[in-house]
């Protein structure tokens, strides 16, 4: 037997005493339990028909929670942002353009991807406690003639929600596909693809489908479909919409090898969405509208004041919450995870310093839940060292 001469030695990994926090952030979100049970079922191989045949079940199930009737429908490996990526990269070559509707930071991020592929951006913004009109997008559309229009619905650095019913109507008047950033809505906020025009819309399963983080359905319309098996330019190869499809066996009749799956995360996938269908979309949303609802009356018994000062802007899954004069944002939401082991998050990109951003989304969007988060925030505001 060979002798080898180690240059790094074994560390010694031990397991350490923690207790798991109630997440009540803007993601990730705690998972089902049956989800947690889906994800130690077994690894199958690539080839085994009980592979497809669990891809064949996610893409029924996304077809649900999209509401589109479109064949070009699967999942990414990856977090959110790379459904970001996908759809980006497969619609946009070098020198086409893409409008950014910026109101919080996915926002930014799609900007970042974009110039890295070589697309000309042009970003039009609004207040970050605000969402856009469609008389304001379709000036800019009029105005830039881009070839798409990126916009996000649900954004949890803000709180806001974006009004999207015909939206897709104004951009294919002027050319230009509708990309849609659904990570922190989806399932908690009423969507509809085909319905509102989306051309191709992303989401990620660790929001409110209160799954693990690590795999994004994607879908795109047949308009988006044409325009990728046309381009003129490649994407990556792991994000590349036309091999995936093959992967995925979007059209009925490829089940082509691209990479290896994660099976755990396909698993989990797949009893997300059996969670949402068993409960049905329209409960899902009225379950969150509840929810909210009902937390923002506590919020409001304790004269503390949204970021967001429309309730027709305020996203159903996340809130974000003004403190008074004086309490630090970090402090406060340490204070709440130290004491009553819940995690809140302070604010992100634009509201940084100016916000609290509470998640109740997925298996959290409950009363029970709500109570627990404002009854926590109610025991901080006492708190003087948190001046």
């Amino acid at each position: 037997m060979a002798t080898y001469e180690l240059t790094v030695s074994a560390p010694n990994i031990e397991d350490r005493s923690f207790t798991k926090p109630l997440l009540c952030g803007p993601g990730p979100c705690d998972l089902w339990p049956s989800v947690s049970e889906a994800l130690a079922k077994p690894v199958i191989t690539p080839l085994c028909d009980e592979h497809y045949n669990v891809i064949d079940d996610i893409r029924a199930g996304l077809q649900y929670i999209f509401q589109t009737r479109n064949k070009l429908v699967y999942a990414v490996s990856g977090s959110g942002h790379s459904g970001m990526e996908t759809i980006i990269s497969n619609l946009l070559g070098p020198n086409e353009v893409l409008l950014i509707a910026s109101r919080g930071i996915w926002d930014q991020r799609a900007n970042i991807i974009a110039n890295r592929y070589g697309i000309k951006t042009i970003i039009i913004s609004a207040p970050f406690n605000t969402t856009f009109s469609h008389d304001t997008l379709e000036v800019a559309l009029n105005k830039h003639k881009p070839t798409a229009l990126f916009i996000t619905h649900g954004d949890s650095s803000t709180g806001t929600v974006q009004n999207l019913k015909g939206l897709g109507e104004i951009c294919h008047r002027h050319g230009a596909f509708l990309l849609v950033d659904t990570v922190v809505s989806l399932v908690g906020e009423p969507f509809f693809m085909d319905d509102w025009g989306v051309d191709a819309v992303y989401t990620s399963t660790q929001k409110a489908l209160s799954g693990p983080a690590g795999i994004s359905p994607v879908a795109f319309s047949q308009f988006a479909a044409d325009k990728i098996n046309n381009r003129k330019h490649e994407p990556p190869f792991y994000f590349d919409a036309k091999l995936l499809a093959q992967q995925w066996n979007c059209y009925g009749n490829t089940r082509q090898y691209h990479h290896t799956l994660s099976l755990p995360l396909l698993w989990a996938l797949r009893q997300c969405l059996r969670e949402v269908a068993k409960e049905t979309l329209p409960k899902s949303w009225a379950r969150h509208a509840a929810t909210t609802a009902h937390f923002h009356r506590r919020i409001q018994q304790m004269s503390l004041q949204f970021l967001v000062p429309k309730p027709e802007d305020r996203l159903a899954t996340v809130t974000t919450i003004v403190l008074p004069n004086g309490y630090d944002y970090v402090k406060f939401y340490k204070y709440i995870r130290d004491k009553y082991n819940i995690l809140i998050f302070a604010g992100l990109g634009p509201t940084v310093g100016k916000a609290l951003r509470i998640g109740l989304m997925g298996v959290n969007s409950t009363i029970e839940v709500a109570d627990a988060v404002a009854d926590a925030m109610m025991g901080a505001l006492k708190v003087k060292s948190l001046l």
